[in-house]
């Protein structure tokens, strides 16, 4: 596939998932142009994209008609998230389009923006599993960044926490460190603003002074989250209570030979997390279970399948794919 022309929509600023999906296009012989998916692209966008006032939705679309579909013609568009989205917009988008296709990294509960255009598109895919469920809708897993390990896997620490700070994040961890009682483990939470900190210790001051020296208010680096990834047993995921979907960070533990504690019943879905790589507690779960079943996975290899940025892509892409075989 040569000269193929993309128009990817997707939140720009959300760490350097942008800049993958992109390579991943190129990489199958697209040229991408890249948009982001609410305008203005700063913070009063995300403030009203948040919120869906209808001025993002006229702003967006007129921002998109002057700067990425006047005179242009795409064969595919995928829309990521798109808060800033309209029927209007997708209307014309599908002039200029050979195929649209929409992707939802989070659930409709956290993102509701795409219910009122998601079935404008020729495929839309979701990571939620209860979304894809009540909605009827396709699962699409994310991936991992980075390549398999080929390394002997070397452990630092039993078990590592790498985490932004929100809903009962604090208290998850507190519950697995507690009950398997390790000294060695590599903590780093991040807090986004003051607002959010204010909020997290009024809801849970014991706990937040407790593990205060483990706060930041910078994110850990990417090469250092990956290194404290790297040489963990374990690493803690914790779901977002409104979200079912796996997050990236499981796709990269198990690429790094590194096992999950995860609260997200829906893991069990995938058949990418099985056989000693994942153990699923819930906040509420037995902490004697978890000791077992910890105690038993350290014991044993860890099995996984990798899922590269490929794969993920030629699954969003199928459909573009099985419209050029039949033109």
């Amino acid at each position: 596939m040569t000269n193929k022309k993309c128009l990817l929509i997707i939140p720009n600023k959300f760490y350097s998932f942008h800049k993958l999906i992109k390579q991943g296009l190129e990489a199958k012989g697209y040229t991408v142009t890249t948009a982001n998916d609410e305008y203005p692209s700063n913070t009063i966008g995300k403030i009203i994209g948040k919120l869906q006032l209808p001025l993002v939705f006229s702003l967006t679309y007129n921002y998109f008609v002057k700067h990425f579909l006047y005179n242009q013609h795409y064969h595919l568009t995928i829309i990521v998230k798109g808060r800033g989205m309209s029927n209007k917009l997708l209307d014309q988008i599908k002039l200029q389009s050979d195929t649209v296709i929409g992707y939802n990294w989070d659930s409709f509960k956290y993102n509701e923006g795409p219910l009122k255009w998601y079935k404008n598109v020729t495929k839309y895919y979701t990571f939620d599993f209860d979304d894809a469920c009540n909605y009827s809708l396709p699962v699409l897993e994310l991936f991992s960044s980075l390549p398999p390990s080929s390394e002997p896997k070397v452990v630092k620490y039993a078990v590592s926490g790498l985490f932004r700070n929100h809903s009962k994040r604090l208290e998850y961890l507190d519950k697995v460190l507690n009950s398997i009682k390790t000294s060695s483990a590599f903590i780093y939470i991040y807090e986004q603003n003051a607002l959010t900190f204010t909020s997290n210790f009024i809801k849970n001051p014991v706990l937040y002074l407790k593990y205060w020296k483990h706060i930041h208010f910078k994110p850990l680096q990417y090469s250092k989250y990956l290194e404290a990834l790297r040489l963990s047993e374990f690493t803690i995921d914790y779901a977002h209570p409104d979200q079912s979907g796996i997050t990236m960070r499981c796709y990269e533990s198990i690429s790094m030979n590194t096992k999950i504690i995860t609260n997200n019943l829906s893991i069990a879905k995938s058949p990418y997390f099985k056989d000693f790589n994942s153990i699923v507690f819930p906040l509420q779960g037995n902490p004697a279970q978890l000791v077992s079943r910890y105690n038993d996975y350290k014991a044993k290899p860890l099995k996984a399948s990798y899922r590269s940025i490929s794969d993920f892509i030629n699954e969003l892409i199928s459909v573009e794919q099985i419209r050029e075989m039949v033109a």
